[in-house]
């Protein structure tokens, strides 16, 4: 009895397409098992009655083989009210995980399986215009983007999204941070300066948790947490306030010019 059960409880953990599939196998080779016994002189092998129990439940009917008999007939109606349900249970049962599937990767829910990707956490304007940049200059390059602020992934191709913090260690896994080969950290939009300099650090710290190794590139908008970003493990560190000081003193020195 303990026997029986776990092998139920192992065949309700399956897949719902597999279990439907191995169910029209079955069914199939039942019924082609059947009429081979019923007319032998017509389905002289058990592969010939399975063969037209495919056809048959599948509505295609190619008429090669028929049952003659009374009782291969009836078998045949059978099948048919049989087949119908099944098969359209079947597509139907496709369609929705289908879409099931479709609309949760729209909501960055699917988990990405690739490697040697590039992370991008955050999404704003300076993100997107960073992976438009580098799809066009490596159209190969998979990248992950991981954000809690957007509902639905963007439209752009070759672009994985993972919804969630990224500090928070299911995210990253999620985005399969142990397998990827860089990061960019940018800098959250909607926290004032000094918190948002403290969430990527706290960010960094999490995917070299995940990734001893990977190369990650930060944005940094103040001073203060320079060195906590080197303490952390960033490779490469962009600090927004040097640029517009170093692009403004680079514009005098040309009008003196």
């Amino acid at each position: 009895m303990i026997k029986s059960n776990r092998i139920y409880i192992t065949w309700l953990k399956w897949p719902i397409l597999i279990r439907m599939a191995v169910f029209v196998l079955l069914v199939i080779t039942l019924f082609g098992t059947v009429i081979s016994w019923i007319e032998p002189k017509e389905f002289t092998t058990v592969f010939e009655g399975i063969w037209w129990a495919l056809v048959t439940v599948s509505s295609v009917g190619y008429g090669d083989f028929a049952p003659r008999t009374t009782a291969g007939q009836v078998l045949g109606m059978l099948l048919i009210f049989v087949g119908v349900g099944i098969f359209s249970a079947y597509f139907a049962s496709i369609s929705s995980a289908t879409f099931h599937k479709q609309h949760r990767y729209s909501e960055g829910k699917v988990r990405y399986e690739g490697s040697d990707h590039m992370i991008v956490v955050g999404w704003n304007e300076k993100s997107n215009k960073l992976i438009h940049t580098i799809l066009a200059e490596k159209r190969t390059t998979p990248i992950v983007l991981i954000d809690d602020t957007l509902k639905e992934a963007p439209l752009i191709n070759n672009l994985h999204f993972i919804r969630g913090n990224a500090t928070d260690k299911s995210v990253l896994e999620r985005a399969n941070t142990a397998r990827a080969s860089s990061a960019i950290i940018t800098a959250d939009q909607h926290k004032n300066e000094s918190d948002a300099d403290m969430l990527t650090v706290l960010i960094l710290l999490a995917l070299k948790g995940c990734n001893r190794g990977i190369y990650a590139m930060v944005e940094i908008v103040t001073d203060t947490q320079v060195i906590n970003a080197e303490l952390a493990g960033a490779d490469y560190i962009l600090n927004t306030s040097n640029m517009i000081c170093d692009a403004i003193m680079e514009h005098r020195q040309e009008e003196k010019r």
